[in-house]
């Protein structure tokens, strides 16, 4: 993975591009503006591993391009639970509930991922109480959508 700097971000994505993202809707410029100066932007590579089976997550990542994999236990073992595709995010449920990631997650072809740390989650009431309310909404929904997905694939 390499980090990319926001000004390297910016000339590839928009705010208003983000906006479109499920992840990002309905938030407004002034706070998605402040998880991209606070985040971590990463572009990966096919192989790449966001996170490890048994890995305990220290915050979770947000797909803006590509899509990746998540498997339950290590990828090797071929047991895909779900594709993530851009404006979907992986490690919330895990960083929320204080457990381990089940599986491997590895991008399936190169991809740009913002990495929010739990430290950075839990500031964002702080600085606009309404607007992490949201983000706590759309992170739900997508987590809802994942759950209803993979009980009707099951």
């Amino acid at each position: 993975m390499v980090k990319l700097s926001r000004a390297q971000f910016d000339q590839d994505y928009t705010i208003g591009h983000l906006q479109e993202l499920s992840v990002f809707g309905a938030l407004n410029q002034e706070f998605v503006g402040h998880l991209l100066e606070q985040c971590e932007i990463y572009r990966t590579e096919q192989g790449d591993l966001l996170f490890s089976d048994g890995q305990s997550p220290r915050g979770f990542y947000i797909l803006i391009k590509g899509d990746s994999t998540l498997y339950h236990g290590p990828q090797i073992q071929n047991r895909i639970v779900n594709v993530l595709q851009p404006g979907e995010c992986v490690g919330f449920i895990s960083m929320l509930s204080m457990n381990s990631v089940i599986g491997d997650v590895t991008p399936v072809t190169g991809s740009v991922v913002l990495r929010i740390s739990d430290h950075l989650f839990a500031s964002l009431p702080e600085i606009d109480g309404e607007q992490s309310f949201i983000l706590l909404m759309n992170l739900t929904r997508n987590i809802c959508r994942a759950y209803i997905k993979h009980a009707i694939q099951n």
